[in-house]
């Protein structure tokens, strides 16, 4: 008697959209632009008084071993007051936007960002970590963040 055993590879689940921030994990996502913001205030409390926000989100890598890190880029606008105390943080100089995912890109004002060490340590407490720059012309925070 001969029995014969074969074995079917699982599909591989593509992503709807990728893109390559720094060279060492891909974005993927489902491209959907959200403007909720009771999921971003709960992961930074610095964003909870915002007047409007977009996001969006997705997982880092292209493998399903091993413990999964999740990315959001956000766009978010701040009352003034909140700017300020912002803009209050230590070492503020002139940088570049944090570069967001293709579907977030026409959200991003022209600038001129200021931003700092400091300022991205404010986002980056209790496991989450973050690259933020503001715009004070109009009030405008861009924040892209990793956590697990």
């Amino acid at each position: 008697m001969t029995i014969g055993v074969t074995a079917c590879a699982p599909a591989i689940p593509q992503p709807t959209e990728t893109t390559v921030t720094d060279g060492s994990a891909e974005k993927q996502g489902d491209g959907v632009l959200r403007t909720d913001l009771a999921p971003i205030a709960k992961r930074y409390p610095q964003l909870s008084a915002a007047e409007s926000v977009e996001w969006m989100s997705g997982t880092t890598g292209s493998s399903d071993i091993g413990p999964t890190t999740y990315w959001v880029d956000v766009v978010a606008t701040l009352p003034e007051s909140e700017i300020e105390a912002l803009r209050s943080a230590a070492g503020l100089e002139q940088i570049d936007a944090p570069a967001l995912v293709p579907g977030m890109a026409s959200q991003v004002p022209a600038g001129p960002f200021e931003g700092s060490a400091e300022l991205d340590a404010l986002f980056s407490a209790e496991g989450y970590s973050a690259s933020v720059a503001i715009d004070a012309a109009t009030r405008t925070v861009v924040l892209t963040g990793l956590f697990e």
